[in-house]
């Protein structure tokens, strides 16, 4: 008769696959990584749009070469 240790009692007695186990895990962080990226890109976009309408705001009109005269 085989004992089984108590370690390996929830392991099933074909064998665990860990890849089944790991695969929703795996594919769940790839898509919230995915979804951290574009919210970062969008958020440097708008923020670079903005500061792009900030700056326009702000132009320096130059003064005449020559000035009138009096």
């Amino acid at each position: 008769m085989v004992w089984q240790t108590p370690l390996f009692a929830a392991v099933p007695s074909g064998g665990l696959d860990m890849t089944a186990d790991f695969a929703p895990l795996f594919v769940g962080m790839v898509m919230v990584m995915g979804l951290c990226i574009l919210a970062l890109a969008f958020t440097i976009g708008v923020h670079d749009t903005r500061e792009a309408k900030r700056t326009a705001k702000q132009v320096i009109v130059p003064e005449p070469a020559f000035r009138k005269a009096a």
